[in-house]
């Protein structure tokens, strides 16, 4: 189902992008170079696509659409499918891309497999397909086949990134995983307490309030719960990043390893 923004008012629209820049905020918040990050992802898909005249460009598991904003600030010829399964952040990624011809936000469940059948995403093949901070909540199994579809979806020489929170194995590597608890703690610590505090950056469950109020995303948060389910309160499972490059290889891909890193904060690539 593809998500449109028609019968939002300019102050539905004003406060849908209220709501983004505030959930930008509090991801930021509790991750240290989340900007970073994203601006590594964009440039090296602009890089990909350079001398493509439209590349097509596929926001998997996107939320309200952050990363893909930043995609196309690097790629500003790209056509944008902005694909998730949370039917409130896929009104505000709507609703925030209005009147933007080249961007299409659909909802998808990469739990089914016939996710990749919606008509934006059937239309690949994609230059380059993009994820942030989400996949880590797949099980095993349909992270394996997840990538074994995007092999099927990316063109020849197209790319997946996916940056992601993916921990130290605990009997591995033990000290740099007590290093990245410790920074991510100090991270939240100075973006949520003390005088952050009084800058009003939310904390999670503060973000969702503040979305839960809006009118508007009123019909959306009931359908969140019925999409969702008991799955709102399941902690992911713990996957780790050479098991995400196992399943990219097995999958298919010719190329794959990290591309950029700081401590557990990784972003990962595949070359088709």
């Amino acid at each position: 189902m593809t998500l449109a923004a028609d019968s939002a008012t300019p102050a539905e629209l004003t406060e849908a992008r209220t709501l983004l820049a505030r959930w930008d905020a509090q991801q930021t918040g509790y991750i240290r170079h989340r900007a970073e990050r994203f601006q590594t992802i964009a440039r090296v898909v602009a890089a990909v696509v350079d001398g493509t005249s439209a590349p097509r460009i596929l926001d998997l598991a996107a939320g309200p659409g952050s990363l893909a904003r930043a995609v196309r600030a690097e790629v500003p010829a790209g056509h944008l499918v902005v694909a998730d399964k949370d039917p409130v952040l896929l009104q505000i990624a709507a609703d925030t891309f209005a009147g933007d011809a080249h961007a299409e936000v659909v909802a998808v469940d990469l739990a089914d497999a016939a996710w990749t059948q919606a008509p934006a995403v059937a239309a690949a093949p994609f230059d380059a397909v993009v994820s942030s901070t989400a996949l880590h909540w797949l099980q095993p199994e349909t992270l394996v086949r997840v990538y074994r579809e995007l092999a099927e979806l990316v063109r020849p020489g197209g790319i997946v990134l996916n940056g992601d929170h993916l921990s130290y194995d605990a009997a591995a590597e033990p000290t740099l995983r007590e290093i990245a608890a410790k920074d991510d703690a100090a991270m939240q610590h100075a973006s949520f307490t003390g005088d952050a505090a009084e800058s009003k950056v939310d904390i999670w469950d503060a973000w969702w309030a503040a979305a839960a109020s809006v009118e508007r995303y009123r019909d959306a948060f009931a359908a969140r719960e019925r999409v969702w389910g008991d799955e709102l309160h399941v902690a992911p499972p713990t996957v780790s990043l050479e098991f995400h490059l196992a399943a990219l290889r097995s999958a298919g891909f010719r190329e794959t390893g990290t591309v950029w890193r700081y401590l557990d904060d990784v972003v990962l690539y595949a070359v088709r």
